[in-house]
């Protein structure tokens, strides 16, 4: 019988990379180094956990593959029973701050205190998530991470980057230097449990279905964290307790972090109403917002809108050019077509569902809009905790007392804007 070529293709890729997934898992691996005179023979080997660098090979292969392939491998790789590395191993490398992030979360906190259990980090899952997770949330890739340097990051906020001076030939250097304010961004714990029973295992198993339902369920955890932090880093925010998604302060969540919409209301952000005035309203607006960043001295280099306003968009200028389909790459494999601005050809990155959403703005005259983002992206990043991808923790069956297969995925991410005047914003009337 002829075999599949997708699963073919699935097949020889896990061949190729499942000697580098196991070995994450492997315990252990790394032998205590004996110098001379030393004794090492009380010393415990360590485990191998994932580098920079085993990430940064395996995206580059995984990269290579469509969605459909990835959740294929994934759905295979999941399977595989016994495959993990202690938790308790895994968080030591932080310091303790993992430990202390999960105390803060009751779901987490509840599952790892059950007696008896053996919860496992799969790290041979985190490269296929990771791909999926960025093909789920293209800005994902695009904005740098760093660990934090605590339960809280702490970083500086560049108000004003100085000036030079120009001087004779002998003549002595002039001091200067940036204005700062100091900021801190929580680095929250974003988390869900998913799981299906041993009766449904089995159940799919006599039907003598090939479909995994863990894989559905795990599949549903990625694309609620990934819809969770979208809406989080656009429109939310964990500052004041008056804002909700209908105003421009955000969405009012104490464990989360202060996202764009709240952090961008500046003096510098443009209005525009795409329903009045000529076609070229729109662009110019964008373009205008690009040139309020060129002039603060940023660079703005990506655009993110709702596919409302996309459409808008793109309808405005049917009639004014002839279209060539002209794509560019938000990240690899994700294609948009682009904008002229100042900056040059701009990607627009739709961001789909309410993720950007639409508010009443009261600093333009009440009107109902939406936000288009204009970002210097090299001035933003995201904070992290642990691993800068989701994390999936492997709860073994009859842990919680139930007969359940249980998988935590969890992050650990912030959020931080280190040049506000570098980046900024669109409001567009509805």
């Amino acid at each position: 019988m002829a075999i599949d070529p997708t699963l073919k293709s699935v097949l020889e890729s896990l061949e190729d990379i499942g000697k580098q997934l196991s070995a994450l898992n492997d315990a252990p691996s790394t032998a205590p180094v004996k110098t001379a005179g030393e004794d090492v023979s009380d010393e415990t080997p360590t485990r191998r956990l994932m580098s920079r660098a085993d990430q940064m090979d395996m995206r580059g292969k995984l990269r290579e593959k469509s969605t459909s392939e990835l959740h294929a491998m994934f759905g295979i790789q999941a399977r595989k029973s016994e495959s993990g590395i202690p938790f308790d191993v895994w968080s030591n490398t932080g310091g303790g701050a993992i430990q202390q992030g999960i105390a803060n979360d009751e779901m987490l906190k509840k599952t790892l205190d059950t007696g008896g259990g053996a919860a496992l980090i799969r790290q041979d899952l985190e490269p296929i998530l990771y791909e999926l997770y960025v093909r789920e949330f293209p800005a994902w890739e695009r904005f740098s991470k760093e660990p934090a340097n605590g339960l809280v990051h702490a970083y500086n906020q560049i108000t004003d980057f100085g000036d030079a001076q120009f001087m004779t030939e002998l003549g002595t250097v002039t001091d200067d230097v940036s204005t700062y304010v100091r900021k801190t961004t929580n680095v929250s714990v974003i988390a869900t449990r998913r799981g299906i029973s041993l009766k449904s295992q089995f159940a799919v198993q006599a039907g003598g279905m090939s479909w995994s339902p863990e894989q559905l369920e795990l599949q549903g955890g990625l694309r609620a964290i990934a819809h969770k932090m979208q809406k989080t880093i656009f429109q939310g925010q964990a500052t004041n307790s008056g804002g909700t998604t209908s105003n421009e302060l955000g969405g009012y969540d104490a464990n989360s972090f202060d996202g764009l919409r709240s952090q961008l209301n500046q003096a510098i952000v443009k209005n525009v109403d795409p329903t009045a005035g000529t076609p070229e309203d729109m662009r110019a607006a964008i373009d205008r917002a690009a040139q309020e960043v060129m002039d603060a001295g940023g660079s703005v280099s990506a655009a993110y809108l709702r596919p409302n306003e996309k459409v808008t968009f793109d309808l405005q200028q049917d009639k004014n050019v002839r279209y060539m389909n002209n794509f560019v790459n938000v990240t690899p494999g994700v294609l948009t077509n682009a904008v002229n601005t100042v900056f040059g050809p701009l990607p627009l990155a739709s961001i789909p569902g309410d993720s950007i959403g639409t508010y009443t703005a009261a600093t333009y005259s009440g009107n109902t809009v939406g936000d288009i983002y204009m970002l210097d992206e090299s001035s933003i990043s995201m904070p992290y905790l642990g691993s800068e991808g989701v994390t999936v923790l492997d709860i073994p069956i009859g842990i919680s007392g139930q007969l359940t297969h249980l998988f935590i995925m969890f992050g650990m991410w912030g959020l931080a804007v280190k040049a506000l005047p570098f980046s900024n914003k669109v409001r567009v009337k509805q």
